[in-house]
């Protein structure tokens, strides 16, 4: 298999973002109905990973020839992050981890997702690699994962608000308004990211990013 095919590309970055929808509505009836739906959630992040990895690749070999280190961090961070993410996942359904051991490979592997999008939006804005409108949509879904790096730190607290919302406590838990704030951008950008994919595959897909840069790259 090989990333620099632009078909292969594009249609696994659309299937990936339409698995990710899935995702992500599955992860909002957990919160309304409960289970199976939250098991669903973290079966699919495996498939997601897989999907989005030539993604990954093909966005380092569209920036490598000009910016190298930073593309070749970008996507490293990229890879860590949805396998992190796709790990944890799969540790908790097996019953390895419990829902808060999840949270640091869950929201680490957010956190540095955001850094991939964040990188791979800027370059492509500043290098005209990607059209405007898919750039500046990455770069603000970008900030609230990447600032969720910083929540790791705090997990266990994340772990408790949750499980409160989720309503599988039954102790009053006293939630900060800033917390309230930022869960509400990381849903947005947590419910915005599969449709970037979808975007991006699309973009692939019509010809409408350099793919001969993408394609050529070492």
């Amino acid at each position: 298999m090989t990333t620099s095919n632009p078909q292969l590309v594009g249609w696994t970055a659309l299937v990936g973002g339409v698995v990710g929808v899935v995702s992500f509505v599955s992860l909002m009836l957990l919160f309304v109905v409960g289970e199976p739906f939250g098991t669903l959630n973290d079966i699919l992040s495996i498939p997601i990973a897989l999907l989005l990895t030539p993604l990954i690749v093909a966005l380092y070999r569209l920036h490598a020839a000009e910016h190298a280190a930073l593309s070749a961090f970008a996507m490293l961070a990229g890879l860590a992050g949805f396998f992190a993410t796709a790990v944890g996942c799969a540790l908790l359904v097996l019953g390895r981890i419990s829902f808060e051991q999840s949270l640091l490979p869950g929201i680490g592997g957010f956190g540095l997702i955001g850094v991939w999008l964040l990188i791979n939006a800027a370059l492509g804005l500043s290098a005209g690699t990607l059209p405007r409108g898919a750039a500046w949509s990455g770069l603000l879904l970008a900030i609230a994962p990447t600032l969720a790096l910083m929540a790791v730190l705090r997990a266990g607290n994340v772990a408790s608000v949750l499980t409160s919302l989720g309503g599988q406590s039954t102790g009053a838990t006293v939630v900060s308004p800033v917390f309230y704030a930022f869960a509400i951008l990381a849903a947005i950008s947590y419910a915005g990211l599969p449709f970037w994919f979808i975007l991006v595959g699309r973009i692939i897909l019509s010809g409408r990013w350099t793919v001969a840069t993408a394609a050529g790259a070492v």
